[in-house]
């Protein structure tokens, strides 16, 4: 007698967007969830990412009416949102497909600054189950901002930094086979000493890209400043997701552009993202940040 094993290869997308200012207040808010939904259907190629993780979205009220009243509603979309203390009012958020990512719980981290650092985001921490019934985490954040320039507000992001490694560490011990996914906007670049050496022990998927980017061998990052295309926005796994033998784990790491996404660079060479706004100038497109991919895939026998 003879039993074969059949093992078949699954793949799931998952990407992080910072939306830029997703607000009821900002004006045009129904055309730029028109024209986010377009990103996001583009980027799975017909069939959208299975895990999207979100910044700069102001609360569950508008992601409501994303995923019930765009044309993502057929593909019925859930969501988890935090609720911070953020002064501009800005959350992160995971928008799933509950077929594909089945989660099981989830919660929100406060990370507590001193008196003079002004409040960021929390972290949200979502923990569920992929279709092979092992367990991945998935960390959203979007880091304190370089407001003031990059030197006087590193001390506010080696502090969110701390909170972030804590949860990070805490999730990994916890699980006999971690799978674990950080996704954000980190405000800084993965070459930074102070990212590489707070995250020491994970693998941060944008490092080999920023360097790609860095010998001109690469044509876009996930943010254009000064000229210069850079990637702020990062995806951390744990070193055994990058191992292909694994039940779960994660190749293609990229960002995602269309011609549609992208305006003439007038101040500077080339192309930049295209905004909703720019400067006081309504623009009618999507956000300054250009959205990051992976492919998970998943062995199920």
């Amino acid at each position: 007698m003879y039993c074969y094993l059949i093992v078949f290869l699954l793949s799931l997308r998952v990407m992080f967007y910072n939306c830029e200012n997703l607000l009821f207040s900002s004006g045009h808010v129904y055309e730029k969830l028109a024209n986010l939904s377009r990103v996001v259907v583009a980027s799975g190629e017909g069939y959208p990412p299975a895990i999207i993780g979100l910044a700069e979205v102001e609360n569950d009220s508008i992601m409501r009416r994303w995923t019930q009243r765009t044309p993502l509603a057929k593909w019925y979309y859930r969501f988890v949102v935090t609720d911070s203390p953020d002064v501009r009012g800005i959350n992160v958020a995971l928008m799933y497909q509950p077929d594909d990512y089945r989660v099981i719980g989830h919660e929100s981290v406060r990370i507590v600054m001193p008196d003079d650092i002004r409040p960021t985001r929390d972290l949200l921490h979502v923990w569920g189950r992929v279709v092979n019934g092992d367990t991945v985490d998935v960390v959203v954040c979007h880091l304190p901002s370089r407001y003031g320039g990059k030197k006087a507000s590193d001390k506010a992001r080696a502090i969110a930094h701390t909170y972030l490694r804590h949860l990070m560490d805490s999730i990994s011990a916890c699980r006999v086979n971690p799978h674990l996914i950080v996704m954000g906007d980190f405000n800084d670049y993965p070459t930074s000493k102070q990212v590489q050496r707070n995250f020491s022990g994970y693998v941060n998927l944008m490092l080999p890209l920023q360097k790609a980017l860095m010998k001109g061998r690469l044509s876009y990052g996930s943010h254009k400043y000064a000229g210069e295309w850079v990637f702020l926005d990062h995806f951390l796994v744990n070193v055994s997701m990058t191992d292909t033998l694994q039940t779960v784990h994660v190749v293609n790491p990229r960002s995602f552009a269309m011609p549609f996404m992208l305006i003439d660079d007038e101040k500077r060479l080339g192309v930049r993202p295209k905004r909703s706004r720019y400067g006081y100038q309504y623009e009618g497109g999507y956000s300054d940040h250009l959205p990051i991919l992976l492919d998970l895939m998943i062995r199920k026998k």
